[in-house]
């Protein structure tokens, strides 16, 4: 017999997400969607954007969740990094390739390997550069930094006062992902061994950690509706709490 939940929590270091669900969420289940031979053209370009928009969803769902496991957890304060390319690159094979040699040299000048999270971006202009949070770099001076990129310019963004590091980096992410440009495109990649988000489904367990939430560290509360379910979210951020 599958698995059911009705509420869940995912914690992310200080963001804490409680979801409560009206119907069960059945583990396992998956919705197969027959065909149907008489669908229009039209309609079938509009569910693929549909879809696109539910991907870019949770791929940023994913990334903040990601980013907020990991942030200020290796020693050392998270670094967020704009790198600029100097020469109009506009393909992601040549601009993943770049920022490939740019690890390499960077990892040879830290002598470890680097815990990142790496967003890539179009201008206005439609040239890419990328938005990148490094977990475990140390102080290094800029002209250092921009001595290891070689290919443009750098920006060291202040992000000591931020009280949710996931969701500020989210913005970053390409707003159109109905952009021709992103077909088959990652929105962001990471390094290995990060730490990842943990998600509790017992009951027992779900309601205890409820409980023991303060209504202090509730930063936002909301309440929709999707094409399965009626669902209550709350989000907590403890940062506050614990730094007392």
């Amino acid at each position: 017999m599958a698995n059911a939940y009705n509420s869940k929590v995912v914690i992310s270091g200080d963001i804490i997400e409680v979801y409560e669900y009206k119907n069960p969420i059945v583990e396992g289940y998956q919705e197969f969607k027959k065909s149907c031979s008489g669908r229009s053209v039209s309609a079938s370009v509009e569910d693929k954007d549909i879809n696109r928009l539910k991907v870019l969803k949770r791929a940023r769902r994913d990334l903040r969740r990601l980013i907020n496991a990991n942030i200020n957890k290796y020693g050392v304060a998270s670094k967020f990094i704009t790198l600029t390319f100097k020469e109009h690159i506009t393909t992601f094979e040549v601009a993943n390739y770049e920022f490939k040699k740019f690890r390499q040299r960077l990892e040879y000048f830290l002598k470890f390997k680097m815990k990142y999270v790496v967003v890539p971006e179009f201008t206005k202009i439609g040239r890419i550069h990328f938005h990148m949070l490094g977990f475990n770099i140390p102080y290094i001076k800029n002209c250092q930094f921009a001595d290891i990129w070689k290919n443009g310019f750098i920006k060291i963004n202040c992000i000591d006062n931020v009280d949710n590091v996931g969701a500020y980096v989210c913005k970053y992410m390409n707003k159109d992902i109905l952009d021709n440009r992103l077909i088959g495109k990652k929105c962001y990649f990471a390094s290995r061994g990060l730490y990842k988000p943990i998600e509790i489904k017992e009951k027992e367990r779900v309601d205890n950690l409820a409980v023991a939430l303060p209504s202090s560290a509730l930063s936002y509360e909301s309440k929709f509706q999707n094409d399965y379910n009626s669902i209550i979210y709350k989000q907590y951020n403890i940062s506050d709490i614990k730094n007392k």
